[in-house]
C-alpha cells in the first residue's frame, strides 16, 4: 500500500506498508523512511512541498509509481520491489 503524509515543516512524503493478503486488517510491515519527497524542483506549485500519489502498478521486478508534485504537474517514479520489500 502507498501512502502519503505530512512531516516536519508540511513536507508531505509517499510512504508504504505490507497487509496480510488474508486478513487485510492486519499490518505486516511498515517502512520508516519516506520512499519518495519533493526534491527541489517538485517543491513550487499551487500547493508546494507535496508529492501524492493515487496508486501504482508492478511491472516486472519494478514498482512503478504516478505522482503528482505541487498540484502543478506528475511525473513516474520506480523503485525496485526488492529493494522496497528489503527495507521492512
Amino acid at each position: 500500500m502507498i501512502t502519503h503524509g505530512v512531516g516536519p515543516m508540511r513536507k508531505y512524503c509517499l510512504g508504504a506498508f505490507l497487509l496480510d493478503l488474508d486478513d487485510p486488517t492486519k499490518v505486516i510491515g511498515r517502512i520508516k523512511d519516506p520512499i519518495l519527497c519533493p526534491i527541489e524542483n517538485e517543491r513550487e506549485g499551487y500547493v508546494p512541498n507535496v508529492v501524492y500519489s493515487c496508486g501504482c502498478i508492478v511491472s516486472g521486478k519494478d514498482l512503478i509509481i504516478p505522482y503528482a508534485m505541487s498540484d502543478y504537474c506528475t511525473g513516474f517514479a520506480t523503485i525496485p520491489l526488492a529493494e522496497l520489500l528489503g527495507v521492512f
